[in-house]
């Protein structure tokens, strides 16, 4: 049976009228005028070589204008490498993590291993700042160049880190295991001075006190 640890079910509500961080959307017009101050700015001096590296590799394209353009809305702070290794069993992998309670329905049966030899991944934190769902997460995830991270990388992270999470809970969107009509996903959190591995509903509203796990696209 699914326990559903430490979240509160009825959370402060959010002030009003007070957006996520970064989700403003700029209307279409004004959109136009700045995508034409962008391109009036642009190097007229660029080499033809370096142009067509960057027209063949647009996600470093992307990833290089957002860090200029939008320095406020990256991680809340340093990137964190981890190093996943799939020759590990899902057991092994939360046995690596030595968490002082972990939920029952956390198995291989419900969250089956995707990815074979070892896998270097730099993952980081997004905080929102604000109360939120999952699906609205996950769209903000994308819209900023990032996916959710897995269980695998969850697990990864939360062995290299431990101590990261006795200061806030860290949640994985990219592991879903559905229980009859219910979602659910992994977390990390700490209960009264233990670090717990845990599962929380899919469709719940988050804290805004909690961080996304998420890595680059």
């Amino acid at each position: 049976m699914v326990r559903d640890e430490g979240i509160s079910q009825n959370p402060p509500r959010a002030e009003k009228g007070k957006a996520m961080t970064g989700t403003a959307s700029i209307e279409t017009g004004h959109f136009a005028e700045f995508a034409s101050a962008i391109i009036q700015q642009l190097p007229r001096d660029i080499d033809s070589t370096t142009a067509q590296g960057w027209i063949e590799n647009r996600a470093a394209l992307r990833k290089v204008l957002r860090t200029a353009l939008l320095p406020n809305t990256q991680s809340i702070g340093p990137t964190y490498p981890v190093t996943v290794n799939y020759g590990l069993s899902l057991e092994e992998m939360i046995a690596a993590g030595r968490y002082n309670w972990k939920n029952g329905d956390i198995t291989a049966e419900h969250f089956p291993m995707n990815g074979d030899g070892t896998k270097e991944v730099v993952t980081e934190l997004i905080h929102f700042n604000n109360y939120t769902e999952s699906d609205k997460a996950l769209r903000e995830l994308d819209r900023r160049g990032f996916r959710p991270a897995t269980i695998e990388e969850l697990l990864a992270f939360g062995a290299k880190y431990p101590e990261l999470q006795r200061q806030f809970p860290i949640v994985a969107l990219g592991s879903i295991w559905q229980h009859l009509s219910v979602r659910y996903v992994p977390y990390l959190w700490c209960d009264a001075g233990g670090r717990d591995l845990g599962l929380f509903w899919f469709g719940s509203r988050w804290d805004d006190d909690y961080r996304f796990l998420a890595v680059r696209k």
